[in-house]
């Protein structure tokens, strides 16, 4: 919990992905500051994660 990585959009916006405090995977948009949570646990598979991540990061562009 509170672990966080950071990715960078190809037009370099960055994005935080982290677990929050209650358990969560997580996304935000450190430009506009908008976030979500992922749909998936923290015990997804990879692919399942990076799945997930690709479809909510275009919502957050």
């Amino acid at each position: 919990m509170g672990t966080t990585g950071h990715l960078r959009h190809d037009a370099a916006i960055p994005f935080t992905v982290g677990v929050c405090e209650a358990g969560h995977f997580y996304v935000r948009n450190e430009e506009s500051g908008a976030s979500t949570h992922l749909p998936v646990s923290t015990t997804a598979e990879l692919d399942t994660l990076a799945n997930a991540l690709c479809d909510v990061i275009g919502d957050l562009l």
